[in-house]
């Protein structure tokens, strides 16, 4: 995956965070609904690197427009 930090000898690095419980019930639901995701971590491991995506879109759509706007460029 890229970007994906790494440890020495090749495996992923894990990190924790804490969602709130009505957020957790809305994935479980979703996963238990459309069995489309084997698990909730697999659900937001999607959802995060769909938000990264998209936010990187609009960060690089903000750096264009600031290049386009500079005076003097």
């Amino acid at each position: 995956m890229e970007g994906e930090m790494k440890r020495k000898g090749g495996e992923p690095k894990y990190g924790s965070v804490s969602i709130p419980m009505g957020i957790l019930e809305e994935i479980d639901y979703l996963i238990e609904r459309l069995r489309y995701w084997p698990s909730r971590s697999a659900f937001i491991r999607e959802a995060c690197l769909e938000k990264i995506r998209r936010e990187r879109e609009r960060l690089r759509e903000v750096e264009r427009r600031r290049r386009e706007s500079s005076p003097g460029d």
